[in-house]
Formats: C-alpha cells, sequence, structure tokens
C-alpha cells in the first residue's frame, strides 16, 4: 500500500454504498460471514442510512485517503457489498473511505445527571485493517466526542468490541458493572 495521508470529514448520503460496506466489513471483523446474513443486513443498513442520515438523526464521519487499496470493500449497485475476493485500486486524486463512526443523539427523561435529556450513542466505528493502529480510530471517535460536548449533550455509551475496549478505556470510557445492560430478544 502506499503512504497516503487521511482526513475527517462528514460522510454524504450519496455515499451510503461505500458507508454499508465499511459496516458489514465491521461485522465480518466480528466472525459474521454467512453472505446471506451479511446481505440482508447490507440491505437494511442501506435502507436506515437512506432515512436516517438526510434528517440527521444518524450522522456518520469518514476518515479518507487519496490513492489507496481499499482491500476489497466495494460500493456500488444498489446495495453495498463486502466482497473479499476483488480490490478495487484507485485514482491518486480520489479518495476512499478507509474508516467510519456513527452517532445518534437520543432524547431521554432530564434526570438528576442529564438534566438536558440527551444521550449520544457511538455505534459503526471500524478502521480497515490495512489502516489500524494508525490513530484514526481515535481521531474519529475524540472527532465525535467534540461534537457531543460542543452540542451540550452530557452521556455518550457505545458498545465494545474486544478489539475496541482498550481504546475506548483510554479515552475515559468505563464498564459500568452495577448496571449491565439486558436485552430481550423479540423477533
Amino acid at each position: 500500500m502506499s503512504r497516503a495521508e487521511w482526513t475527517i470529514r462528514e460522510a454524504r448520503i450519496e455515499e451510503v454504498d461505500r458507508l454499508v460496506a465499511l459496516r458489514c466489513k465491521m461485522f465480518e471483523g466480528m466472525g459474521i460471514d454467512d453472505p446471506e446474513v451479511l446481505g440482508r443486513v447490507a440491505e437494511a443498513s442501506r435502507t436506515y442510512f437512506l432515512e436516517n442520515m438526510p434528517t440527521g438523526l444518524f450522522r456518520v464521519w469518514v476518515a479518507v485517503a487519496s490513492g489507496v487499496d481499499t482491500g476489497g470493500v466495494t460500493g456500488s449497485g444498489q446495495t453495498g457489498t463486502c466482497n473479499g475476493e476483488s480490490s478495487a485500486s484507485i485514482e491518486p486524486e480520489e479518495e476512499e473511505q478507509i474508516a467510519s463512526i456513527g452517532l445518534l443523539v437520543h432524547s431521554v427523561p432530564p434526570g438528576p445527571s442529564n438534566l438536558v435529556g440527551k444521550t449520544g450513542y457511538i455505534m459503526n466505528l471500524v478502521t480497515l485493517p490495512p489502516w489500524r493502529r494508525r490513530g484514526i480510530a481515535r481521531s474519529l471517535l475524540s472527532h465525535v466526542i467534540e461534537v457531543l460536548r460542543a452540542e451540550g449533550v452530557p452521556l455518550v455509551t457505545l458498545h465494545a468490541s474486544s478489539d475496541g475496549r482498550g481504546l475506548y478505556e483510554e479515552l475515559g470510557f468505563a464498564a459500568r458493572d452495577e448496571l449491565p445492560e439486558m436485552r430481550l430478544p423479540l423477533g
């Protein structure tokens, strides 16, 4: 891979297929590799992004680099795809998304530690494997934390993968064993 500079910017709706492909890569990294499952996730994610990005309910930032090999992540046609078999090289003047992060800001009833009634939820933090350990995920996460601070959101949460836990802890996130998340699947 050639040495390239990267920058952070807000994602654009016309990049939805690439964002879906990055999300799919994230799930592959978690061990989900069934093409049928990933296809359904890609389709549902694309619909979600198209509905919620234009309204600002779901916001996405990307790290972009110029003149890079995308490592088999493509986004084209009607749905974003994960295709580890082909590598999409691009021209040096073009930019490619090498990492992304998503943010939801929820409205919640105000409480003693959250009088404004807003909570941020960070999700979809993914960096393509060739770009890991370069500070990109840290920069994306720090950027979103600063956005939340500027907007007066007093609390941010996320679900940590084992790969990301150390970074989150370094930035001050802590697990709260006394209040573990519990789930009840309804579908």
